[in-house]
Formats: structure tokens, C-alpha cells, sequence
């Protein structure tokens, strides 16, 4: 028992992958059936999706102050008015994602990549009554993938118990139902409101693995996370004409906090060869986390079918969501998020028939980051630059459009992670007139 508590107290002392739980950081990660592969995800509800779709993405996710005719801006309810009221709108989207991970501990350099590649979105938008527009679809929230491993290095434990192996595995994800709806209030005030419902599972395991004829007990222990739950977000945007054909819209919405878990099981059991022993299952539906209250302002500024500049900033406390009570090390602690995000389009002449690329879009957008996580004092930042096209077919407002993002999150400093990241949305929009009463002469 010494022997093992001894395993346990260094498992607990030294945390899983950050700071100084960096030692234990993927000697080898493989990629499995995951939606997502980042070490990150072992914390709080995985790794967080940017929201928004393709024609967001490719300018750095903005959507706040965003109004546009031609996709479906989920990010603020009240954009949805923007759209005309006879079109029914559709847009599926598919994204790729590729990691690549290091940390220098102990004088020794470990890396990491994977790639994956997953349904994005699937969403649409038509009109009720009048100008009143309804959006619905599914999004995703958040997800959860990793496979880290390592061998034990210390002399005094392998002295005793030989080669022994630790595994750290984790699955899973949060997609989010959403269904909003826009209204206009006279002709340069739209108010909006969104309801989603939160569905899915994370699962999250740890293996230690003896040698065989170490006399010593195989030892698996894990959480099970059962997420369903409804959310609710307002949003308003305000458009005011400026001099030579500008618009400028100013936006804002807000994200109530809401309880995320419906059921938490943490269990633990030994395995010596064919024989398995509970040790330990415990279900708890009380201790659960939370998403925190969500503020986000915006503004952007463009000259119709031209070009456009919007900026944004989000802000979000995490103090309160429970994350640090599900930690695997004393290291992690929550702390509020800041994030600006910035994004510019241009379209050289969306009315030029003869040149096909002058009426394609092209965008380009930067993010920047001060992430919830904080290890032994030190925040994770994430940074990443965007560039987005769009494609359009045919007639209306139908595209492909298709964003790319390269970024990084952490730092090798201080035994943390440095992670960086590829991620590549496609995204088909379609649009249609409907609605139209035809003449009979």
C-alpha cells in the first residue's frame, strides 16, 4: 500500500500535462475517433469552439456587431433581421483541425501532433411574420480529446514495482440546439433572443499499468459527465448611416449563467489478470459545473457590398464554474477570460459578371486571448490569425465559403504546453426567395 500511495501522491504532486505536471505530458498521442486532440481538453468542459460559421471563422469569429444579407450570423440573435424577408436561408459546414504540441521539462523536448476532422454546423433561418426572422440549428459547444501516456522514471518505484506505465484518455463533447429569433424595432433597432439546450457526454479515464509478476494490482479511476441542459442569450444591434454610403452597427448581447451538468459519476476499480474489483463508484448530480455569464460588445463599420471592419470583445468569469473541483491537479484555477477578436472583408465588385473573382469575398481577421487557465500563476493566452473566402454560386446569395486559421496557445515556458493549431472550415450557404404569392393574369 505504501508503494501505491507513493504512485498516487506523485500522480497528484505533479499533475497530468501543465506545469509541473508536464512530465507527464504525451510521450506518444494517437489519434482515435476524437472531434478534437489537445491536452488542453482535460480541463474543465475540453476544448472551447469558436462560435460562428465559415464567413465568421475567416475573420477572426467576429459576429457581434456583424449584419449581413447573405449567411446566417448566429453570434447575435438580433442579425437575424438583417436578412430578407421572403429568403429561407441553409448553411452546413464541415471543419479540419491539426495539432501540434511541445514541452521542454527537465531538460528534455517532447512533441505531439494529430489531426482530426468533424460536422461543424448545420443551421438555417426564414421568416415568421413580417421582418420577423427565426434561426435554428446545431452547434457545437465544446470537445474533449486526448490520449496521453508515459513510463515511470523514478528510480525508487520501478526499484520496487519494475516498468510502470501511466495512460490518461479522455473523450467526448458539448453541442449545443439553438433556436433564435430577430426582431425589428422601427428602422435601425433589431432585438434578438436565443434559447439552446446543452446535450452530450464526457468521458475521462486513467490507467496506471504494472509490470506483470510485480504482485501489484492494475489500477483504473475516471469521471463520466453527463451534460443536458437550456441556456438562454439577448442580443441587440443599432445601425446608423454615416457620410459616403458607410453604415456603422453597433452591437452587444448577453449570456445568462447556467448549470451545464446533469450527472457526474466517479469511479475506480483494480484489475488482476481476469478479476476486477470495485473500488470505488460514487454518482452526484449537486456538485456540478456551470457556464458563466457571457458580456460581448461590437462594432463594424462598411460601405454596402463593398467591404467591412468589425471588432469585438468578450468577457466571461469562470470563477464560479465549478471547473476547478473537477481538476486532475492542484495546479489548474480558474480565472476570468478577456478576448478581442478583429476582422476585415472586401468584395472588388460584387456585380462585375465578366470577372468571377471580383465578386468573390476575401477576408482576413486576428484573435487574441486571455483564456480562463491559469497553471502555478501563469494564464494560457491564445493568438491566432484567420483568412476566409467566398465563393458564390449561381444566382441570389448561394456560396461556398471557406476559412483557415493558424494559432497558438501556451508556452513552453515555465514547464507549460505550447500547442499549435491548424484549423480549416468549409461551409455551404444557401439561399432562396420563398414566400412569393405568384400573379395570375
Amino acid at each position: 500500500m505504501h508503494i501505491i500511495s507513493k504512485i498516487l501522491h506523485g500522480l497528484a504532486v505533479k499533475g497530468i500535462i501543465c506545469c509541473t505536471a508536464t512530465a507527464v505530458f504525451a510521450q506518444t498521442q494517437t489519434d482515435d475517433a476524437t472531434n478534437t486532440f489537445t491536452p488542453y481538453s482535460l480541463y474543465g468542459l475540453g476544448d472551447l469552439a469558436k462560435p460562428g460559421i465559415a464567413y465568421n471563422l475567416g475573420m477572426g469569429g467576429v459576429g457581434t456587431g456583424v449584419r449581413t444579407p447573405r449567411v446566417i450570423n448566429f453570434i447575435n440573435p438580433a442579425a437575424l433581421t438583417a436578412h430578407d424577408s421572403l429568403s429561407f436561408m441553409f448553411d452546413f459546414g464541415i471543419e479540419t483541425q491539426n495539432y501540434y504540441s511541445a514541452n521542454y521539462s527537465a531538460g528534455e523536448k517532447q512533441y505531439s501532433a494529430a489531426n482530426n476532422m468533424n460536422i461543424h454546423h448545420i443551421v438555417m433561418s426564414f421568416p415568421v411574420y413580417d421582418r420577423v426572422i427565426v434561426g435554428f440549428g446545431l452547434l457545437p459547444y465544446s470537445s474533449v480529446g486526448y490520449n496521453i501516456q508515459r513510463k515511470e522514471n523514478r528510480d525508487s518505484i520501478i526499484a520496487e514495482t519494475g516498468h510502470t506505465y501511466y495512460q490518461y484518455t479522455g473523450e467526448g463533447g458539448i453541442t449545443q440546439g439553438v433556436l433564435s429569433i430577430g426582431v425589428p424595432i422601427g428602422k435601425r433597432l433589431s432585438l434578438g433572443g436565443q434559447a439552446q439546450y446543452y446535450f452530450g457526454s464526457i468521458d475521462r479515464y486513467s490507467i496506471v499499468d504494472f509490470e506483470a509478476g510485480a504482485g501489484y494490482s492494475d489500477l483504473t479511476s475516471g469521471q463520466l459527465l453527463k451534460v443536458g441542459n437550456f441556456g438562454f442569450a439577448l442580443g441587440a444591434q443599432y445601425e446608423h448611416p454615416l457620410k459616403n454610403n458607410l453604415m456603422l452597427t453597433v452591437g452587444a448581447t448577453y449570456q445568462f449563467a447556467t448549470k451545464i451538468g446533469k450527472r457526474k459519476i466517479d469511479f475506480a476499480y483494480t484489475t488482476t489478470g481476469s478479476l476486477v474489483d470495485t473500488v470505488a463508484w460514487n454518482t452526484n448530480t449537486d456538485d456540478l459545473m456551470s457556464l458563466p455569464a457571457t458580456v460581448s460588445a461590437g462594432f463594424s463599420l462598411h460601405k454596402f457590398d463593398r467591404w467591412m471592419f468589425a471588432l469585438d470583445y468578450v468577457f466571461q468569469d469562470w470563477r464560479n464554474s465549478g471547473f476547478e473541483n473537477q481538476s486532475p491537479t492542484k495546479t489548474f484555477k480558474v480565472t476570468p477570460s478577456h478576448l478581442l477578436r478583429t476582422g476585415f472583408e472586401w468584395i472588388p465588385s460584387r456585380t462585375d459578371f465578366r470577372n468571377y473573382f471580383k465578386r468573390c469575398s476575401y477576408r482576413v481577421g486576428l484573435s487574441y486571448e486571455n483564456t480562463y487557465m491559469r497553471f502555478s500563476g501563469h494564464n494560457i493566452n491564445n493568438i491566432s490569425a484567420t483568412i476566409g473566402f467566398g465563393f458564390p454560386i449561381n444566382r441570389w446569395n448561394n456560396s461556398v465559403n471557406f476559412s483557415a486559421e493558424v494559432g497558438r496557445r501556451g508556452t513552453t515556458k515555465n514547464d507549460l504546453i505550447r500547442e499549435t493549431y491548424m484549423k480549416f472550415s468549409f461551409s455551404f450557404s444557401v439561399y432562396d426567395i420563398w414566400f412569393i404569392k405568384p400573379k395570375i393574369e
